[in-house]
């Protein structure tokens, strides 16, 4: 019995040292198929690419996704709403661009692309309104957002993609490692997009409606309120004897209105006797600083590619009104996704900024105008 036990134990013993055997020898085969591949430079580059491929891949298959999801959501809507071929619709205006204007000769080139930019949300309006004659405002806005978000998401996947074909056409290396770095970002760009469709849908305000909110606040006091610009309107109030022009975008649709165009109106029609313009917008944190967190400076606080910043500024310059600027901090996704709780908090922090610029820089007597900067999503006036 004890001898058939240390037979066992022997056999056993020399199956383990034959299995560790062929596990040296495989590791050495492939140590020595490394160090082959180092002198070929080529067929190095190739692996590495391969692998590096692979991974955009991924990031552009989820990029890929959130396409496909955000064109389903549209398409249900159009069909929701009564359009006749939704597909149809949204294939005319899913590659829908805009060209910028000639910049080698610079003169006038805020009114060209001022008219640009008009005439492109004009025409997706009226493309809307040509396929559903009775749409209501609110309806109308959610679908330009959702064509919108879904132009953009065509776009990032597009570029993503066309980077990565001609980085394995010409087995660049470079382009690939480039790329790697950036598809991660586009991937929460195009998340972000995603969640802000969803959000636009319901009517939910969003944290880039942080101005609109601290405008709406002043208005509720108005009496009367009124149009000033496109998608824009005003009202007065009066605060500590001083008199307060409030203007922001007209809600509860999803809009930025024009908002340069009437701060604008609105000075002229006060005869330019206006002491300071106060401008309140969300502006995007850098990474360490907390949501909700707010501040002030000079200056115009407006994402606007030109257009409607530029004509606060001018206006300012021709009667010599200081611009002040309150800011409150976001990233992007919280910009313009659901308005988070440390968001809705800060702007009665923005309001008493407001207030105090408003009672340490003018005198009683004085005009002021207050400009809520900012989508407008479901916050009324």
């Amino acid at each position: 019995m004890n001898g058939l036990i240390i037979a066992l134990a022997q056999t056993s013993s020399q199956g383990q040292s034959g299995a560790a055997l062929a596990f040296s020898y495989i590791f050495y085969i492939f140590f020595i198929a490394l160090l082959a591949l180092s002198f070929f430079p080529g067929v190095q580059q190739k692996t590495q690419i391969m692998f590096l491929s692979r991974d955009v891949e991924q990031k552009l298959q989820m990029i890929e996704g959130y396409l496909k999801d955000s064109r389903g959501l549209t398409e249900k809507l159009l069909k929701d709403k009564g359009f006749a071929d939704p597909k149809a619709f949204v294939d005319r205006i899913i590659d829908r661009f805009v060209i910028d204007p000639v910049s080698v000769e610079p003169t006038d080139i805020i009114n060209r692309m001022k008219l640009l930019m008009r005439s492109n949300e004009d025409t997706v309006r009226e493309m809307i309104t040509a396929a559903n004659p009775n749409i209501d405002p609110m309806t109308r806005s959610q679908i330009e957002i959702s064509t919108e978000v879904v132009n953009a998401l065509n776009l990032i996947y597009k570029v993503i993609r066309h980077y990565l074909i001609m980085a394995k056409k010409l087995n660049s290396i470079m382009i690939m490692y480039q790329l790697q770095m950036v598809a991660p970002i586009y991937v929460k760009y195009a998340e972000a997009y995603a969640k802000a469709q969803k959000v636009f849908l319901q009517g939910i305000p969003i944290g880039d409606g942080l101005g609109p909110l601290v405008a709406s606040r002043f208005l509720m006091k108005a009496d009367q309120k009124f149009t000033v610009s496109k998608d824009t309107i005003a009202g007065s109030i009066e605060f500590e004897g001083r008199k307060i022009v409030v203007v922001k975008a007209e809600g509860p649709m999803a809009t930025v209105g024009t908002p340069g165009e009437g701060v604008q109106n609105v000075i002229e029609r006060e005869g330019g006797r206006v002491s300071r313009i106060i401008t309140v917008d969300a502006a995007l944190k850098l990474e360490g600083e907390e949501t909700g967190s707010v501040a002030e400076g000079m200056g115009v606080a407006m994402g606007d590619p030109g257009p409607e910043k530029i004509a606060i500024e001018r206006v300012a310059v021709k009667y010599g009104i200081p611009i002040d600027a309150v800011i409150v901090k976001m990233s992007m996704e919280e910009a313009i996704t659901e308005m988070r709780k440390e968001v809705y908090q800060a702007a009665d922090k923005a309001i008493e900024y407001v207030k105090r610029i408003i009672l340490e820089r003018t005198k009683p007597g004085s005009t002021v105008v207050v400009v809520g900067v900012g989508n407008t999503a479901g916050i009324a006036q």
